[in-house]
């Protein structure tokens, strides 16, 4: 919790905002503070899996690293899965639909399915979605207020 703290009231002081979590160039209209807080709560709503993905060469998604004692590491996740399916729904149709439906659906305690491919084969893979950890969380808010909302200009000398 310390962590977060620090992490919201940094970006208080920074002057960072962010509302939509959309990236662009937002304009918010709300303050620093109730677009943090409207992150954070955004966030802790989302269920956690504890895996980390890169993108590989062919555009898919490569499971690059689980976190000890996740749902990840229980539903039997490990490095090198491809992710192909979500309760279904192929990660990479054109149709983007099927996939943002199932995605609105991964909330604290949700049932997840996912269709991997380890080793050439397709493997079934089900977890139950845990709280973000705080760390977890004030990473997530500290790189999207980095990468989309940050409005510090450090001068050169």
């Amino acid at each position: 919790m310390k962590s977060l703290r620090w992490l919201l009231a940094l970006a208080l002081l920074l002057g960072f905002a962010a509302a939509g979590f959309a990236g662009g160039d937002h304009k918010c209209d709300k303050s620093a503070q109730d677009c943090l807080d409207k992150m954070a709560a955004h966030m802790k709503a989302r269920g956690w899996l504890g895996i980390e993905t890169e993108k590989t060469a062919d555009g898919r998604y490569a499971v690059s690293a689980v976190e000890a004692g996740s749902p990840a590491e229980g539903a039997g996740f490990r490095a090198g899965d491809v992710l192909l399916a979500l309760g279904g729904a192929d990660l990479y149709a054109e149709d983007k639909t099927a996939i943002k439906k199932a995605k609105e659906s991964l909330a604290v305690g949700s049932k997840v399915k996912y269709t991997v491919q380890r080793a050439g084969e397709k493997t079934q893979l089900a977890a139950t979605l845990a709280p973000v950890p705080e760390a977890v969380l004030a990473q997530w808010i500290g790189e999207h207020m980095l990468d989309q909302h940050s409005h510090v200009r450090v001068a050169a000398n």
